[in-house]
């Protein structure tokens, strides 16, 4: 095609009416000849008598013949255009069906954004309705100066020259500057926070629904509810192998431990008759009321009698937490994770404030994780079939991301695995997954305990430093460190000086703080040990300058709503027969801009999932969330991730991509489409 001089117009435009297309010409070459009425005038002004030097017209099948006579005409009147005017020649005779529609997009969009678009691009209708809207778009999208319309009444002699008659034509010219405006205006929310970016292309109506439409706002629509939630691809920051195992699993574990560690069958009998005599019965009658009766201090939980039920009966304890683990019913060990306590629907009750666990909430917590976590993960193959297990669950309700905390020695009691073994086999569990499942990540974080030996916590430094630093690495990694455990007694700046390896290597940092003791352990967290992220966090709507900076400085917020339910105490609005009571902050983070995200912690110890967890979050907030607050949620998880920021941004790019057609199908549906055509 030609090329037009720099200062000149290019006029694309559909050939439906001739004169239509020499009224346009006209307009902007025609000179003093013509006349409009003074908003034709004043448009005509704005061009500074700049003219077209390139006219394209989109010709459907029957308008094909009548090109070369226009083309001839306009040659005559403005011969400064011969050679300049070019056809884009459409196939079909008219937009009738789907495919006519799709060809023309194609070829518009494809002549547009390789050779059209500019600033000296003016689209026109040219008298052809159904080519007009492909014709903006493709000028919007790929760039161009904007819109002209030219409407001219018909005359009452209909052989009259309307050409002639240019003072009564309409005149409207939007450019694409005031689209752009107007577009930021109806789209761009002026909130604190922001969600993916391509929801904003989405219609207003979209956007709207978006915010009104609520989830767990009523324990009637929680199918519902979950059935959407399932479908969101999501983050999991905040998950501790030890606390994922459900009874079925932690069977399973006990007799691969078992196999594992070759203890023959006389030898099971033998443990198992130990106990019994211990206990005065069965292990098959083992009851939450028969392990504290070997104790008669304050027993905070059943299961934290187990080590001295080994003790007595002379065994190691994870020999001893086995046999009895294999000896139990799925149900009693439910009953004994949970202390005996059991509601009608199977859930665990939770201490109330009356209970011998009042302030002692987290031990009560992180008994069951014992169990799971160090007592019977101490073989390659119980590491392997849990975090294996652990995967599928994430991945079966599209968890895309999944950062796994694990403490390597509390896995080598028995002598089976070193710290470093077995970290190496939880990442290569890691890869094998993810070869068969493409799409899903899964990283790890190495997390210390506070009320453990300096030696462990050392230990566990090391190890991190040791692996984070690795070149090289592929696939699943270690990204970040975790302090957990017991904020009593234990202040964050006890361990300034164990975390120095950890900063010299710019490793990543999260801690728990917040979660049961005051909002000084999140500054001594934030400050002292340079968190990048806070587990919990619960105290931080105590202190509103820290809110800020953590808002401000863009630290994330690991809220586990079922867990901070269960050792805390927080109102839950689908129980009616409460009216009052302290409200859980999540909502206040959200709206003040604070980078909240929302995880699982300990999946059976609370008998949740990741999808499960936006609800209950919802179901602790007034009113519920809306589902745009539940997608700010989602994108807020994946800017956490402990990535450098090329694999982040790769990552967002994904969920992004994905965001946007799951809401595409749902609220723009392709059989509706299909019925407008």
């Amino acid at each position: 095609m030609n090329t037009v001089q720099k200062d000149s117009l290019v006029l694309l435009t559909a050939f439906g009416s001739a004169d239509l297309v020499l009224e346009l010409i006209d307009f902007f070459n025609g000179g003093d000849q013509y006349r409009y009425n003074e908003q034709g005038e004043e448009i005509r002004r704005s061009f500074g008598g700049r003219r077209i030097g390139g006219l394209y017209l989109v010709c459907t099948s029957g308008k094909k013949d009548a090109f070369d006579e226009l083309r001839s005409k306009i040659e005559q009147e403005y011969p400064e255009l011969a050679g300049r005017i070019h056809a884009i020649d459409l196939s079909c005779e008219d937009i009738t069906c789907q495919g006519d529609d799709k060809e023309a997009r194609q070829l518009l969009y494809k002549a547009v954004r390789e050779e059209l678009a500019g600033p000296n691009l003016v689209i026109s209708s040219g008298g052809r309705k159904a080519l007009t809207q492909r014709l903006i778009e493709a000028g919007l999208l790929y760039g161009c100066a904007g819109y002209l319309a030219i409407t001219a009444p018909e005359g009452k002699d209909k052989n009259q020259n309307i050409r002639s008659r240019t003072e009564e034509f309409n005149i409207v010219w939007m450019t694409s500057r005031q689209f752009a405006w107007e577009r930021r205006t109806q789209i761009i929310r002026e909130e604190i926070g922001d969600t993916f970016r391509s929801v904003y292309l989405f219609p207003e109506m979209v956007l709207k629904k978006l915010e009104e439409e609520k989830i767990g706002t009523h324990p009637a629509m929680k199918f519902n509810d979950l059935k959407w939630l399932q479908r969101l691809p999501k983050a999991d920051l905040h998950c501790h192998l030890g606390g994922c195992q459900d009874e079925a699993l932690l069977k399973k574990l006990a007799a691969t431990l078992l196999d594992d560690l070759k203890i023959k069958n006389s030898k099971k009998e033998d443990i198992k008759r130990k106990l019994e005599a211990v206990l005065g019965l069965p292990l098959a009658d083992v009851s939450s009321k028969a392990l504290r009766s070997l104790d008669r201090g304050n027993v905070i939980h059943c299961l934290k009698r187990l080590p001295l039920l080994a003790e007595r009966a002379g065994l190691d304890r994870h020999l001893a937490t086995a046999v009895l683990v294999g000896h139990l019913t799925p149900q009693s060990l439910r009953l004994l994770c949970r202390d005996g306590r059991l509601t009608l629907d199977g859930k665990c009750s939770w201490p109330d404030e009356g209970s011998l666990c009042c302030g002692n909430r987290l031990d009560w917590y992180m008994a069951c994780g014992d169990l799971g976590g160090s007592t019977l993960l101490q073989s390659e193959n119980t590491l392997r079939m849990a975090l294996r297990n652990l995967m599928e669950q994430a991945h079966g309700e599209n968890v895309r991301y999944l950062e796994v905390r694990v403490s390597p020695e509390n896995y080598t009691r028995l002598g089976l695995l070193t710290s470093r073994r077995a970290l190496e086999v939880l990442l290569d569990e890691a890869a094998l997954f993810m070869d068969d499942h493409k799409g899903f990540h899964a990283n790890f974080l190495v997390m210390a305990t506070r009320h453990k030996s300096r030696a462990s916590m050392m230990g566990h430094v090391a190890l991190t430093v040791n692996f984070f630093a690795e070149p090289g690495r592929k696939g699943p990694r270690v990204t970040g460190f975790d302090l957990a455990g017991q904020e009593k007694d234990f202040d964050p700046v006890s361990f300034k000086e164990d975390f120095l390896p950890l900063h010299r290597h710019f490793v990543n940092i999260t801690i728990h703080a917040g979660e049961m003791a005051e909002d000084d352990k999140i500054w001594q967290a934030i400050y002292l040990l340079h968190a990048k992220r806070i587990g919990h966090g619960l105290k931080l709507i105590d202190n509103s300058k820290m809110m800020d900076f953590v808002r401000d400085h863009g630290l994330g917020l690991e809220m586990c709503p079922s867990s901070n339910m269960q050792t805390n105490t927080f109102r839950d609005f689908w129980d009616t027969s409460v009216s009052d009571g302290k409200e859980y902050p999540l909502k206040h983070y959200l709206e003040h801009g604070i980078r909240v995200t929302v995880n699982t912690d300990n999946r059976f110890i609370s008998q949740t999932t990741a999808s499960n967890e936006y609800l209950t979050a919802a179901r602790l907030t007034r009113g519920g969330l809306s589902r745009w607050q539940v997608i700010k949620l989602i994108k807020n998880g994946f800017k956490s991730v402990f990535l450098p920021k090329d694999e982040r941004d790769q990552l967002l790019k994904k969920v992004d991509k994905e965001i946007f057609g799951l809401l595409l199908d749902e609220y723009l549906p392709e059989g509706f489409q299909k019925e407008m055509t």
